[in-house]
């Protein structure tokens, strides 16, 4: 393939597009997609982890980005026809100098109450498994954008930091996961919850009445709001 075609396939994957789709998009074979995907996972030779991140297409409208405008355009997947379920995922990918293979981390957060809600802790991938990975890491949503480093720790780290304030700890396996991200520059820049306010909605295996007694005494009777997804 020439350097156009590439960059095309770059990005329609960063879209989220699959392997079949980009390959009927541009009407070039599937092998070559995967060629290509598979190539531009580069290791890194600076002696350092480099960081790959993605979150998924229409995150951008579950949070709040007043002041962060060097952020706001890196979203081309958000459109008002989506569900705003207040879940945003993230996956990180540290390339090594001295292994072939990324150590892969994943998040979801739920940005507007509970912080992070599942961590994946580091495995090791391969491009090709990291390829697949990414694909069925976001099929519940439209898609997955890459983004900055700085980026993907400000949703992560501010994520658990809003929830902690509120009396929500991390899932049990956030530590393990977060090493892959490092250290949070600072507080987080983006603004979390719903129109100034947790929104709690419950998911399948919560505890509704817990979480609405913690919310009471954080924020008092006034100070959140709720919705019953599933029944209790």
């Amino acid at each position: 393939m020439d350097e156009r075609l590439v960059a095309q396939v770059q990005q329609l994957d960063q879209q989220g597009r699959s392997a079949k789709a980009i390959a009927r998009t541009l009407g070039v074979g599937v092998r070559d997609v995967v060629g290509v995907l598979n190539g531009a996972v580069q290791v890194s030779v600076s002696g350092r982890g480099e960081l790959r991140c993605w979150v998924n297409a229409g995150w951008s409208r579950s949070v709040d980005l007043e002041g962060t405008s060097q952020w706001t355009g890196l979203d081309p997947g958000a459109s008002d026809a989506e569900e705003v379920r207040g879940l945003v995922a993230v996956l990180v990918a540290a390339d090594s100098a001295r292994s072939a293979k990324a150590q892969v981390a994943g998040f979801l957060l739920d940005v507007w109450c509970l912080g992070v809600k599942n961590a994946l802790p580091p495995e090791p991938m391969t491009p090709s498994q990291l390829a697949a990975h990414r694909h069925a890491y976001f099929s519940a949503f439209e898609g997955h954008v890459q983004v900055p480093a700085e980026l993907a720790r400000a949703l992560v780290f501010g994520a658990a930091g809003y929830a902690r304030e509120l009396g929500f700890a991390p899932e049990a396996d956030f530590d393990a996961a977060a090493v892959v991200l490092g250290e949070p520059a600072g507080p987080s820049p983006i603004r979390f919850g719903r129109d100034g306010k947790p929104f709690y909605v419950n998911g399948p295996y919560d505890d509704p009445e817990a979480i609405v007694r913690t919310l009471r005494h954080a924020v008092g009777d006034d100070g959140f709001h709720y919705t019953l997804a599933f029944p209790e």
